[in-house]
């Protein structure tokens, strides 16, 4: 397996940068990536993580994945890759510092575009277009915590939601909307992908360590899954709620501090039921109450900060298509 520079023969792992293009000072960007290369053939999965540069917890650990895997048990190539959003991680910001565009949300990239657009464009012909199956790991940043996976309306569905089943979080959602990501557009290409949805907010300091556990869980269970790996996937839950038709509660009407009702998360909710409400700053007083606008399971995603940008997401209903039980 070769990606620019960084190549590693059967049996073996590499770690470099892909460059991914140049800056209008014509100053590489790079992509850090680790190229583990099993002693027999296989499927190719990508693990790719942190497109905003705030989705820092898989760069915590994905790389002691990559470090502990040994490429003599590995069946296949698998290519992780941390952090994408570099420039967005030194500067503090979801997108990139050079043209302030978010990786994940300009597709398979432009060739000729600006300097984010060749970076995902060389990343996706060079990375995505020889991967089998794709996982896409996501955060909430500051202001969200998430623990589910997502998986799109397009391309190989039935591989993509039996590779999120076997990932071991608590539900998975179907029929995640069609975004402009790199995920997209991988399961529009006919791969198995799963954006894998793991932590942020509170979940920062309070939750950090299963968190980590989460996501080293997911990319073990995910090889396991696509015969790259032996041994028993390591599991949280004895059930998986499989959730679809999907409703996003988003801030409207009243603006102050927002806060939800995370217990509530994995539940059955009526119409009208509370998840929430929003408290003035400056006096204290509710100004509003947060309803479900319909029957359905809240999903274990949404925002914990009070304070929440215009376009955050408050929280997730939808309707529960199957519980599955892990054998």
């Amino acid at each position: 397996m070769k990606i620019g520079t960084i190549e590693a023969q059967p049996g073996t792992k590499a770690y470099g940068a892909f460059k991914s293009g140049e800056t209008h000072g014509r100053f590489d960007v790079h992509i850090p990536l680790h190229v583990i290369a099993g002693a027999t053939p296989g499927p190719t999965l990508v693990v790719q993580a942190g497109a905003s540069g705030l989705e820092i917890e898989p760069s915590l650990i994905l790389p002691q994945v990559a470090a502990e895997l040994d490429p003599a048990s590995v069946t296949g190539t698998v290519i992780i890759i941390p952090l994408m959003n570099t420039s967005g991680f030194e500067f503090e910001q979801i997108t990139s510092i050079w043209d302030d565009k978010h990786l994940n949300q300009i597709g398979r990239g432009n060739a000729s575009g600006t300097v984010s657009e060749q970076l995902i464009d060389h990343y996706y012909r060079s990375v995505i277009a020889q991967a089998d199956a794709l996982l896409d790991i996501r955060s909430g940043s500051q202001w969200s915590y998430h623990r589910y996976a997502g998986v799109y309306s397009a391309g190989a569905v039935e591989q993509s939601q039996a590779l999120a089943l076997a990932l071991g979080l608590p539900q998975v959602v179907m029929g995640q909307p069609a975004d402009h990501s790199i995920a997209y557009e991988a399961a529009r290409d006919g791969k198995a992908v799963v954006s894998a949805f793991i932590g942020g907010g509170p979940g920062l300091r309070d939750y950090r360590e299963e968190d980590l556990e989460r996501i080293k869980n997911a990319v073990l269970n995910a090889m396991r899954h696509l015969k790259m790996l032996a041994g028993a996937p390591a599991y949280e839950t004895t059930s998986v709620q499989v959730i679809e038709a999907h409703t996003v509660l988003k801030p409207q009407g009243e603006r102050g501090l927002t806060f939800i009702d995370t217990s509530k998360r994995g539940l059955q909710l009526q119409a009208g039921e509370e998840v929430g409400y929003v408290r003035h700053p400056f006096t204290g007083e509710v100004v509003q109450r947060i309803t479900a606008p319909r029957e359905g399971v809240m999903v274990h995603a949404g925002v914990s900060w009070p304070l929440v940008p215009e376009d955050q997401v408050l929280a997730i209903l939808g309707d529960l298509k199957a519980v599955v039980t892990i054998p």
